[in-house]
């Protein structure tokens, strides 16, 4: 890959990172008044509706015909929605925006991990650099303290199949563009959440704060799971995963 497209892949992923940054603020607050998987279920949901209109504006829905991707969309979809968005937003909900913020920098540390496995060289710059914005991150948030609550460690715990989801996503990408990705995650990922929270959360007296909240329900899920995902997978298909996510 030229130098060109790296450095262009740097910017993707430095612009979806500024926007990732502002969404467990926004998880926080939502999740405080709404049930945090009905949050995660219709936010994701939305999503999924914007990139509907996306992919057939592109002429991309036929590209869900294309068997020879499913094995990849179904494990990001796993890795990278329903795993990870059951913990983050149940996590979220029981610490501060700021924590959850700081703790996704965990998906630094697991990428690291994953990554030697898939071939990619684990170099000492990267190691150092990754490793350097974690402890950095945790220094601040925990300046003489010590103990992580469950939220916290549900958010942690969140990030540990984001490399794996990476990694198919980046195969996926050999068959289908990033606006099927995102469709095909978000659409299954998001009715599957929203069964979990049919089957496990109460269901009263939720539509007047989803009412209320649909200022951030619609910035949560049109922009940043929108917009900052098609953001991100440009940055992705052009850098190494441990790179992109560091």
């Amino acid at each position: 890959m030229s130098i060109k497209q790296e450095n262009l892949g740097i910017i993707f992923a430095l612009v979806a990172a500024a926007e990732w940054g502002i969404f467990p603020v926004l998880v926080n607050r939502g999740t405080q008044s709404i049930p945090p998987l009905m949050f995660a279920a219709i936010t994701t949901l939305l999503a999924a509706v914007g990139f509907f209109i996306f992919a057939a504006l592109k002429g991309d829905l036929h590209e869900l015909k294309n068997r020879n991707a499913y094995k990849s969309l179904i494990m990001v979809t796993l890795c990278i929605v329903i795993f990870p968005y059951t913990l983050f937003f149940i996590g979220s909900s029981k610490t501060s925006g700021l924590n959850s913020s700081l703790l996704l920098l965990s998906e630094i540390i697991f990428t690291l991990i994953f990554t030697h496995f898939i071939g990619e060289k684990t170099t000492i710059i990267k190691l150092v650099g990754a490793l350097g914005v974690f402890v950095g991150a945790l220094l601040i948030l925990y300046n003489g303290k010590s103990q992580l609550n469950a939220g916290d460690l549900l958010v942690i715990l969140s990030t540990a199949t984001y490399p794996v989801g990476n990694f198919y996503a980046k195969k996926a990408l050999n068959f289908v563009s990033s606006s099927t990705i995102l469709l095909f995650r978000f659409l299954l990922g998001g009715f599957f959440i929203l069964i979990i929270s049919l089957f496990f959360e109460s269901q009263s007296s939720m539509l007047q704060p989803m009412i209320a909240n649909w200022e951030l329900i619609l910035f949560t899920g049109l922009i940043l799971l929108g917009v900052g995902k098609i953001i991100w997978y440009e940055g992705l298909k052009r850098l190494d995963i441990s790179k992109a996510i560091s």
